[in-house]
């Protein structure tokens, strides 16, 4: 079975074609680029999945037109600290299928939604460095993927850390059971709605 762990869209160049963006927004506000800068994201994923390297179904790609997502709405991009732990070490995530797949047990990211803190641990791929978290929150299951959803921490260059839930994206097992996917951790299950992000594919499998 493949497994998707850090979505495959990052052998695409999905960031690229960000960063790319970003520099040509000059005369616009900071919050209009930012928001250019996801919707260039997801019709760069919209592309992926109708590509040879598309996680779907052969029946699934055959009429796939885009993913579904809430509007895009800069409260769930939050900026936070990143409390790296002193002793890292390698940890073994439950994945969909019973078996396990190894992380780095990177840290925590501490931050607000509101009024409420909360924190996420962070893991890291010793493969390819890359910071995610995979979180739960009360939309599971209802408007977004049951088994939880994926996000990604950039460093900011104050030193500060940012989640951005607009970007939280589905595993490949959302789409196509084939796929083994990491579970979110009981500790990065979240106690209110994440109401950003990818929604429930349409045709979900079970």
């Amino acid at each position: 079975m493949p497994v998707s762990l850090f979505i495959a869209a990052r052998k695409t160049p999905l960031c690229a074609i960000a960063c790319c963006l970003s520099l040509s927004f000059g005369s616009t506000s900071a919050d209009d680029s930012i928001r250019a800068e996801i919707e260039v994201l997801r019709a760069a994923k919209d592309s992926l999945l109708k590509s040879e390297d598309s996680p779907l179904l052969p029946e699934q790609r055959a009429h796939f037109e885009q993913l579904a997502y809430y509007p895009i709405d800069l409260r769930y991009r939050l900026r936070g600290e990143l409390h790296i732990y002193g002793r890292q070490r390698i940890v073994e995530i439950p994945n969909t299928d019973g078996t396990t797949t190894e992380l780095e047990r990177f840290g925590r990211f501490v931050a607000a939604f509101g009024e409420k803190d909360f924190w996420l641990e962070v893991y890291r791929s010793p493969q390819t460095g890359e910071a995610e978290v995979f979180f739960k929150d009360l939309t599971n299951g209802h408007t977004t993927y049951g088994g939880g959803r994926y996000a990604r921490l950039t460093r900011e260059g104050d030193g500060m850390y940012v989640i951005d839930f607009n970007n939280s994206y589905n595993p490949y097992c959302a789409y196509n059971p084939t796929y083994i996917c990491p579970l979110p951790p009981r500790q990065n299950h979240l106690d209110f709605a994440v109401e950003a992000g990818e929604l429930m594919p349409t045709d979900a499998p079970p």
